[in-house]
């Protein structure tokens, strides 16, 4: 006896069975690419994009902004009010000034070893920097990190500022070199070298009068004030560099004109009182000027830029606060300037090496950002094209 359950009709062809059946596995149809690999190890086209790593800068954003302003604020304090107002303010006033500045600058030295330490462990895990610009951004870095905090306290021997300036020196040129291959972190590499070879020759001119008196040389004086001349040059060029940079920052609304204006306007002004401050007849904040800045040119004296040294100071300061302030922006080159800037390129000063040190860590950091070299690049183009128009 035969049954429909029990006898199965010889002309009803047998079914394939399905490659998953058969193999254990799912398949997947090709996409409109044409790629067949669609599962989580896939490379082909039609594979799931990878995230981009998480640059370093984006939650150190508010400390790194943070920084910068309150290096140039630092800055303005220690150089121009707190020495300005001593001989022209009650003892009162002149206690409480000093007093103000020293603690706003150990505040900023407490931001500045946090930036140091965060970006020195950045740098460490970062695969893409070459091993001896590395071992000496972080070899100089910790020299400048370990002798700045004595520095605060009392005046440091000669022989101690010499090691922090060589120290800074070497880390601003490591960081110009590792992050003058990378569009947008380029500018910013070229103020750090200059601004260390600025402190090259500060640093020999110093040195080189300093014999020159052992010695009773006219001959080596005047080689030490062609060095001090030709560092006040390096730093005049270092910070033409950053206002030709920061006149194309937000070329649509203006801002970085604006701010560049403003600070190079500011900076003529005070140079401009520190002038007045001479007379008698000056008024309170010409002879604060003029107390503060009179010996801007530094020893030796340049031959003949003396003026241009004074001017130099406050715009370094003024420039610096309003590149901090620059809206839209990847915040690790904007600091990185400005840093750099507030160093001056006299880096015997332990808080202007330790900002030198910062900005050259975190350009390197910024140089291997993708995000924000692409985002710059773009908005340089939509600039050109509605200049083109």
């Amino acid at each position: 006896m035969t049954t429909a359950d029990a006898v199965r009709d010889d002309t009803t062809p047998e079914q394939p069975a399905k490659p998953e059946e058969a193999t254990g596995s799912k398949a997947t149809a090709p996409d409109a690419t044409g790629s067949e690999a669609t599962g989580p190890d896939a490379t082909g086209p039609g594979a799931p994009r990878r995230l981009a790593p998480i640059s370093p800068a984006t939650p150190a954003a508010w400390l790194l902004r943070s920084s910068a302003i309150a290096a140039a604020v630092a800055g303005i304090l220690a150089a121009i009010v707190a020495p300005g107002v001593q001989g022209n303010a009650s003892e009162h006033v002149v206690v409480w000034t000093v007093w103000g500045a020293s603690a706003f600058a150990f505040f900023l030295l407490l931001l500045l070893v946090t930036l140091a330490v965060w970006g020195a462990v950045e740098l460490l895990r970062s695969q893409s920097l070459p091993s001896p610009a590395r071992a000496a951004l972080l070899g100089g870095g910790a020299v400048v990190v370990a002798m700045s905090s004595p520095g605060l306290r009392d005046r440091l021997p000669p022989l101690y500022s010499s090691i922090i300036a060589i120290a800074a020196v070497i880390a601003a040129l490591a960081g110009a070199y590792a992050a003058a291959g990378a569009p947008h972190t380029r500018a910013v590499a070229a103020v750090l070298a200059v601004l260390a070879f600025a402190a090259m020759a500060r640093f020999g001119a110093w040195w080189i009068a300093v014999y020159a008196g052992d010695m009773a040389s006219v001959r080596l004086f005047s080689t030490a004030r062609s060095l001090a001349t030709a560092g006040i040059l390096l730093e005049a060029a270092a910070q033409l560099l950053a206002v030709t940079w920061l006149s194309t920052r937000s070329r649509g609304g203006g801002l970085g004109q604006l701010g560049a204006f403003v600070a190079l306007v500011g900076a003529v002004a005070l140079t401009w009182g520190v002038a007045q401050g001479v007379h008698s007849t000056a008024s309170l904040w010409q002879a604060i000027l003029h107390t503060a800045l009179a010996d801007a040119p530094g020893v030796p004296s340049p031959y003949g830029l003396d003026a241009l040294a004074t001017f130099l100071v406050p715009a370094s300061l003024l420039l610096a606060l309003a590149t901090a302030m620059q809206p839209r922006q990847a915040v690790s080159v904007l600091v990185a300037m400005a840093l750099a800037l507030v160093s001056r390129g006299a880096f015997d000063a332990p808080l202007r090496a330790l900002c030198a040190v910062v900005a050259a860590y975190w350009v390197v950091l910024a140089r291997g950002d993708q995000q924000a070299m692409w985002q710059a690049l773009i908005r340089e183009r939509h600039a050109r094209l509605e200049e083109a128009k």
